[in-house]
Parts: structure tokens; C-alpha cells; sequence
């Protein structure tokens, strides 16, 4: 999962840029980068770390010019290394190009295979690459022809961003698997993973790009392509549980909506449950603890103080970081919890190793007991579209399969899973439009 921005025409591109990565910064830790377009020159710069470690005010100055994209990484396809870190730049045969992407592309290994073959030379390990090297082997006339030609060629999760000395290109699959927003700002357009990001700096949400659509803003002005009809709209379900900053709208709504109505459907489903106390794994858990206060008026207590310096545990590149930082990232708070009954909620139970430090943590500061409360069904399935779950063996609920077992594995009293069909109510909008495939295994695109 990443966070892409793009905006046009605007003197203060790469600085608001800036804000609206720091904005993103929830969807990537790992690098961030900025491209902007100058007199027809592009300049870029990309470093590994937090957004405001890389930019500061001589960067941000080196990089002014009327429009830019940016993006933060939390990698998926391709090593956590500066190398992969975007906006990528190519010089081609169309110039020079600047390339930002969210989402993965499931057959990128094949076609670069291909591309190999025919001598292509790749910059990354990437799964983004692989779109450009195919621009680059079209017959066109200019970049965006070449562009709304060869995406169609790709299979999986793309949101794009493309930038060159003439114009800014939006792009989105044709299953809008990840989300994409289009805003204005005065005369400027902009692109954006969520909403919050646009916000922040005064524009107005417009609509989101569709599924098999491209966006092109030159000279000022704004074009509409469709480079694919709509399969099977999938967006991806996950962005509200757990990716999505909880004031961007979603599906007509803010997430934190959303999360506290999921709240109030895990206690529907708990019925007779009796606890001291609620309370929600920060940050994201704690709407889902507020939703479900509200309909069992059992008292929503904070548990955890949280370091918010640490990061976010999930999107950690490897497993050993992901138990360091959830280690970091969450101090008990002992006089909230020392002979408590406590329902605690968090978003996901994916590997389950944050949740067994966590209830742990919390019995070592004298918690009597601890109802895990999960506000999202059993994982099952591998994302292949952007979330870093690559193996089967890696899910706690494939590995031990029964609900005991798991209950055990984590260390609490109880464990409840909320259901596919209340996260779907959920989240707004009917069946058809989502893609569980993390929950129910049926992937839209192989």
C-alpha cells in the first residue's frame, strides 16, 4: 500500500506536495519522493524515511515548478530500498517521465520477463517499471496516447500517476481496487489516494477517478479517457478497516463513520457480553471501541498510551520490525486496567504476534480478563493487490484454523470476529462493490 499526490498548475506544487504527503504518511514509512515540472525540465528527489526527514526547505526549493507528484512507500512488489523509492524518473523516447503508483500489478513478473528478453534494462525491482518499459515500445505518437494503450496490458491494482514537461496523467484499474480522488484548488487540479490529502490544503473534492479511467490535465484544462470498460468494481474493503485515515470519505462517508457503526455491530453480535471496561488498539481500533461503548454503555477507557513516534506495526518491511514497533508503539496504562474485565478491538488479526504482546502486556498490568473483539472477519486469504500478506502460512486463521486455537495462541479470555455481511453494511456499499478476497478467498483477477 502507498499514497500518491499529484497537482497542476500552481507555483507551489512541490510545497504542497509536502503537506499532502505528510497527510499520507499513514500509507508508507519506508520513502518518500517528489517530481515537479520546471521550463519543461523535471527534477525529482526520493530518500528512504518519513516524509519530514527528506524534505526540508533547500529540497522543497530545488524542486519548485508548476505541477508535481509525490508519493510515500510501504513496499509489496520489490525490496524497501532508495532504489525503489518513487516517483521513479525514466528518460525515454517521449522525454522525460516521472511515474507514481499504488497498488500491484500480479503479472509484472511476466511481462518484464518479456521485456528482459527483448532487451530491456530495468532501474528497480518494481512492479511500476513494468509500465513505462511497455510505453516505451509503443508506436504513438506522444506519452498519453502510448499510456492509454499499453494499460490495458496490465492485470491487478493500479492507481498511477504520470507527470512529463507537458502535462499530469491520473490513471486507475479497471476493478478500482485502490482509491483514487480527484479535487481542485483554484486553477489547480489534483489527484490524490484519499481525500484528507486534498482537504488539507483547501481543495474541494470533485469525484473519484472510475475504474478503467484516465484523467489528463494540460494546459489548464481537463480530459477524460476510458482505456478500459468496468470489469467488476472491487474496491478494496481493507482501506476502510484498517489503511484509511479516519477523516477521509469513503463511499460517501468518513471512515471513522463507518468504523463506529462496525463498533456497534460487534456488540450486536456479542450479545450478552459483560465487561468493565472497552477499549481499542491505537489508533485504529479505537473508533471501532467508541461505536461499540455507545450501543453496550460500557464505558470506553483508553488502555494504552501510544508512542506515536513509533509508526504503524503492520506496514513494517519484515516481521521482526513489525514486533519491535508494536513493542514501541503502545505502553499500558496500569490504573486503567489492574482487575478489569476489559473488551478490547482492533481492526485485524493478521499474523496475531502484535496481538499476543499486546494482551500480554495488558495481563501483566493485572487485566482480570480480555474479550478480544476483532472488528473485521478471519483473514484466509493472501492479498495480491497491495497489502503485505504474500503467504497463506503467514494468516493465523489458515495456520491454526480454529477460533480456539487462535483465541489461545493470542492469550485472551474470549475472541469474537466480526461478520462479513455487518463489515459490508459497514462500509456502504452492496456486495458486488468490494473486493473481500482477503476474507472469502474469491480474487476478482488472477
Amino acid at each position: 500500500m502507498c499514497g500518491i499526490f499529484g497537482i497542476s498548475d500552481n507555483e507551489e506544487s512541490a510545497k504542497l506536495s509536502y503537506v499532502a504527503l505528510f497527510t499520507l504518511q499513514h500509507r508508507g514509512q519506508e520513502s518518500a519522493g517528489i517530481a515537479s515540472v520546471k521550463n519543461g525540465k523535471l527534477s525529482y528527489y526520493n530518500s528512504m524515511g518519513l516524509v519530514n526527514e527528506i524534505f526540508n526547505p533547500s529540497v522543497l526549493a530545488s524542486l519548485s515548478g508548476k505541477s508535481a507528484i509525490g508519493h510515500v512507500r510501504y513496499s509489496t512488489a520489490g525490496s524497501s530500498s532508495v532504489n525503489n523509492s518513487q516517483p521513479l524518473y525514466f528518460n525515454c523516447k517521449y522525454g522525460e517521465i516521472a511515474v507514481a503508483h499504488n497498488g500491484n500489478i500480479v503479472n509484472a513478473a511476466h511481462i518484464k520477463e518479456n521485456l528482459a528478453k527483448n532487451g530491456a534494462i530495468f532501474q528497480s525491482d518494481t512492479d511500476s517499471e513494468a509500465i513505462i518499459h511497455l510505453i516505451s515500445r509503443s508506436g504513438k505518437k506522444n506519452f498519453f496516447e502510448a499510456a492509454l494503450e499499453q494499460l490495458p496490458k496490465l492485470k491487478g491494482a493500479y492507481s498511477f500517476l504520470f507527470l512529463n514537461k507537458d502535462a499530469l496523467m491520473a490513471a486507475r484499474d479497471p476493478y478500482g481496487f485502490r482509491p483514487l480522488v480527484l479535487a481542485k484548488k483554484d486553477s489547480s487540479f489534483i489527484f490524490t489516494s484519499e481525500t484528507c490529502a486534498a482537504e488539507v490544503i483547501g481543495a474541494e473534492i470533485i469525484r473519484e477517478i472510475e475504474p478503467g479511467e484516465a484523467a489528463i490535465v494540460k494546459n489548464g484544462k481537463i480530459s477524460f479517457f476510458r482505456f478500459s470498460p468496468i470489469k467488476k468494481y472491487s474496491r478494496c474493503i481493507f482501506e476502510q478497516v484498517y489503511f484509511a485515515r479516519p477523516d477521509s470519505v469513503v463511499c460517501g462517508h468518513t471512515v471513522q463513520s463507518a468504523r463506529y457503526l462496525i463498533g456497534k455491530y460487534l456488540f450486536e453480535e456479542m450479545k450478552g457480553v459483560k465487561a468493565d471496561i472497552v477499549s481499542g488498539v491505537p489508533d485504529s481500533g479505537s473508533a471501532y471501541a467508541l461505536g461499540f461503548s455507545a450501543a453496550s454503555k460500557i464505558p470506553y477507557v483508553p488502555v494504552f498510551m501510544r508512542n506515536h513516534y513509533a509508526g504503524r506495526s503492520f506496514i513494517q518491511p519484515d516481521q521482526k520490525m513489525r514486533e519491535f514497533t508494536a513493542h514501541l508503539k503502545l505502553a499500558p496504562i496500569k490504573d486503567a486496567i489492574k482487575g478489569k474485565e476489559i473488551v478490547l478491538i482492533d481492526d485485524s488479526l493478521v499474523r496475531g504476534t502484535t496481538s499476543l504482546k499486546i494482551i500480554k502486556s495488558l495481563k501483566n498490568a493485572g487485566a482480570k480478563k480480555i474479550i478480544m473483539a476483532v472488528a473485521s472477519p478471519p483473514i484466509i486469504s493472501p492479498c495480491f493487490y497491495g497489502i503485505d500478506t504474500p503467504t497463506k502460512e503467514e494468516l493465523i486463521a489458515v495456520r491454526l484454523k480454529e477460533k480456539d486455537k487462535i483465541r489461545k495462541f493470542i492469550g485472551a479470555d474470549e475472541l469474537h470476529y466480526l461478520s462479513l455481511d455487518n463489515l459490508i453494511k459497514a462500509c456502504g456499499l452492496g456486495d458486488k462493490n468490494f473486493c473481500k478476497a482477503c476474507f472469502d478467498g474469491k480474487y476478482p483477477v488472477k
